[in-house]
Parts: structure tokens; sequence; C-alpha cells
């Protein structure tokens, strides 16, 4: 191949796709697993989303980022816009884990920290209502995430950092087949402190021998 037809053929390859989220993952879109299904937040799953977080607040507090310290109806407002914007920039996606049964929503799962360059990576988070939890939700929306990102937005590599607290993330990152990579030395600011993370990651090819087990153990939607 050519130097001039090698260089354009790189550009193509690892430039990032206009509006990638927004257009693939539009507002009315579902990724449905066996049990719950993933969407984007609208502006009218601000009330349900804040009750959510504010029931969730303590809960929380031990796993993820430092929530506002009012979480009012227009903050939850302006979160849900500005996943908006970040999706349309390719950014990051954020989506709302419901379940198919019912529509309640039960937490939140995103794709963040997303490089369309030569890493071709992102990282993915979640939280799922402490009442909900051990029903294996959690382990069905990253697996559909996961599947997403590989299958449609063809990134190369996802990864998770999970303080060493987290047990419940660290059994469902190796059921799933993450590998370990080691620890991420204070690299989280979670409960007021600096803390260590294990880091996992699935390649996609690794994906791609594990999708049909996925799919026979109900983590997918057929």
């Amino acid at each position: 191949m050519a130097k001039s037809s090698y260089s354009e053929y790189l550009l193509q390859v690892l430039q990032r796709p206009p509006e990638v989220f927004s257009g693939v993952m539009p507002l009315s879109r579902k990724l449905y697993a066996s049990n719950i299904y993933l969407r984007r937040c609208r502006k009218i799953d601000a009330l349900e989303l804040r009750e959510l977080m504010l029931k969730n607040r303590d809960y929380l507090e031990k796993w993820i980022q430092p929530q506002p310290e009012a979480i009012t109806l227009n903050c939850v407002t302006e979160l849900i816009t500005e996943d908006r914007l970040l999706a349309k920039k390719g950014l990051r996606l954020d989506l709302g884990i419901f379940r198919i049964e019912d529509d309640k929503m039960l937490g939140r799962i995103a794709l963040h920290s997303v490089d369309f360059g030569i890493q071709r990576s992102a990282g993915a988070s979640y939280w799922v209502d402490e009442e909900e939890t051990n029903n294996g939700y959690a382990t069905e929306a990253l697996s559909t995430l996961v599947s997403f990102a590989f299958e449609e937005i063809n990134l190369h590599r996802i990864w998770l950092k999970i303080t060493k607290q987290n047990k419940a993330s660290t059994a469902i990152a190796k059921k799933l087949g993450f590998k370990s990579e080691g620890i991420s030395r204070k690299c989280l600011f979670i409960n007021r402190e600096w803390q260590d993370a294990n880091v996992f990651s699935i390649l996609d090819e690794e994906y791609d021998s594990l999708a049909d087990e996925w799919i026979n153990n109900n983590y997918l939607g057929a």
C-alpha cells in the first residue's frame, strides 16, 4: 500500500465517527437482555431517576463518584441534557437500566472515557438500586453494553476499574470473562478518599469467543 493511501486509511479507521452515539443509539432505541433493557434517559425520566438517586445516596457513596450536595429535579434534568450532548459528541454514552416486566428504572450504566483513536477503547461503569442487587441485572446490563460496544461501535477494548471493596462487581467481571490487568494506585476518589482499583478488561476477539456463552446463560437477549 502506498504511503499516502496508508495514511488515508489510518485517518478513516481512527477518526471518531460523527455523532456516533446519538446516531446509532437514538433516544427511542432499546437494547434488550433477558430481563432488562437499556435506553438513553429522557427528560420525562428525570423524576424517577431523582427518586432512585436519593433513595440510594448513602449506598452509592461507597461505590461511585461524589453526588451533588442537593439532588434537585432541575439538577437531574441538567444531567440528562448533558448526557445527550456528550452522546452527540461521541465522548460517552449513559443509559438507564430498566426491567422489562414493569419498565421500572433500576439504575444506570455508561461507556465513558471513549477513545476512537489508536486505543479504540472505553471504560464502563454502572450502578443498580440496592434493593435490586443479586438479581443478575448488573450482569445483563454490562454484557449488553459490551456487546453493543463491540458489535456496533467497533471498539477494541472495554475496561473496568473496581475498588477492592467492591466484591460484587469483581465477581461480575470475572463471571463475564474480563481479564485482570493489575492494580491502578489511588486512581478513584470515592467515599472521600483516594482508592486503589483493580483493573479488568475484555478485548473484541475475547468477546467473540464468549458471546454464545453469554446468550446461553441468558446474560444477553438472543
